[in-house]
């Protein structure tokens, strides 16, 4: 029976030590794989920077060898691409890749980085996660205050504000959509560290955005919050309630999916271009850039069609690194599935206090919720390419791989006791 610990390398780093092997042996060598003004120190250049990927894509894989899987594909997928320096631009004191070129890199870099803090969040011990929880609760209760005052349409401090989103809730995150998703991402936090009225105030406030993706998602995570402790009629009653929000919502919101169907379409046949290997880690902007140019270029004015981010992450993960990069991901979801049904089962009980008190839901189940509420998100927002968000959901993940990892606990034996009828049984027979 497969286990989330399955999808973890321990060893990586260890075993993939034997990348020094290789390293000895090139560094010396210039070999000319690559267009540089001066070979013989890029090569080598080059070779570290390799050997030094490997390791750091070795470490991430303790805690998920598909997400290690990913950074390495979308790796080779750049080197595939090749790493082109303008010679002459090197004599002005700067090197210049195009725009296709330098983006994966910083993305891999990114990946990269990120994956460390991943694995050291799945190490981290439990009483500290719940102050990380706790400081994650604070940035809540910041974008919860400012995305208050904008509903009157006062921005202290707020140097960018979308004019044609005014009067409603965005806070430091720019738009409604990416302020809600982040709010729907704290909701489980707000739920089991501060209590149930606080978990009201923030989808209050969510609905108050009327923003249909944060809405739906922060409905999903109250019901995983919430599910275990509910008869049969009370599920029934916030299913409803959740459903009545959701459509008041999506009426105000027209039922419409903002363009995103649109833009979806338009990139279709660029997509079926490379739909194996991808266009590249950082294409879709690139294709967004160029394609809004030549509309522009058309029209004899600035359009702005394409969304810098497909606004569903697994169609954006497709266009940019191909079925193979959605088989890695799909690999990390059945670890993330297999965590999450181990996590479940080891759920601590809430504490016996009453409904509305802080404690009543553990907040190993808040993880949970807020996963819960980032897959569903990532749907229609650019739940992964938001650093806020992507942060939080890859931190509740590596905690509900540590909660799966816990041994379940040992039942104590059974103890039989025997009446004074059946000892004097069996001392009749002896």
């Amino acid at each position: 029976m497969l286990k989330a610990s399955t999808f973890e390398w321990r060893s990586g780093v260890r075993r993939l030590g034997v990348a020094w092997i290789p390293l000895a042996v090139l560094l010396a060598i210039p070999w000319p794989v690559i267009q540089a003004p001066l070979v013989e120190r890029a090569v080598p250049l080059m070779w570290l920077l390799l050997a030094g990927a490997v390791l750091l894509t070795a470490y991430v894989a303790q805690a998920s060898w598909p997400f290690a899987l990913l950074i390495g594909w979308a790796l080779g997928r750049t080197l595939w691409m090749g790493l082109l320096v303008d010679p002459l631009t090197l004599q002005a004191g700067a090197a210049v890749f195009e725009a296709s070129r330098s983006r994966p890199l910083q993305l891999i870099l990114l990946l990269l980085l990120v994956g460390v803090l991943y694995v050291a969040a799945r190490h981290l011990p439990s009483d500290t996660a719940r102050v990380v929880g706790w400081g994650l609760i604070v940035g809540v209760a910041w974008e919860a205050a400012f995305g208050y005052l904008n509903l009157w349409k006062v921005y202290p401090w707020m140097t960018f504000v979308a004019s044609d989103q005014a009067g409603r809730p965005m806070g430091f995150l720019t738009h409604p959509n990416y302020w809600g998703s982040f709010m729907a991402l704290g909701l489980p936090l707000a739920w089991a560290l501060c209590g149930i009225p606080a978990a009201i105030v923030v989808y209050a406030l969510i609905a108050a955005s009327f923003s249909g993706g944060p809405v739906i998602s922060a409905s999903v995570g109250a019901l995983v919050m919430a599910w275990p402790d509910l008869g049969r009629r009370l599920r029934l009653t916030v299913l409803g309630a959740a459903g009545a929000t959701i459509a008041i919502v999506m009426t105000v919101h027209e039922w419409r999916l903002s363009g995103r169907w649109e833009v979806w379409q338009a990139v279709w046949p660029e997509l079926l271009r490379y739909p194996v290997i991808g266009q590249g880690l950082g294409s879709w902007r690139i294709w967004a850039d160029h394609h809004n140019a030549k509309l522009s270029a058309a029209a004899g004015q600035p359009v702005i069609f394409a969304t810098l981010q497909a606004h569903n992450e697994p169609y954006q993960l497709w266009f940019e690194l191909g079925l193979i990069g959605l088989v890695a991901i799909g690999l990390w979801a059945l670890q993330a599935w297999l965590a999450v049904r181990a996590a479940w089962q080891l759920c601590p009980p809430g504490t016996s206090v009453a409904w509305w008190a802080p404690g009543r839901a553990p907040l190993e189940r808040a993880w949970i919720a807020l996963l819960a509420t980032a897959i569903v998100n990532s749907l229609g927002s650019p739940t992964w390419h938001l650093p806020a968000q992507a942060a939080m959901t890859l931190f509740a993940l590596a905690r509900i791989q540590a909660q799966a990892a816990l041994t379940p606990p040992v039942e104590p034996p059974v103890v039989r006791h025997h009446t004074r009828r059946a000892d004097s049984a069996r001392a009749r027979r002896a």
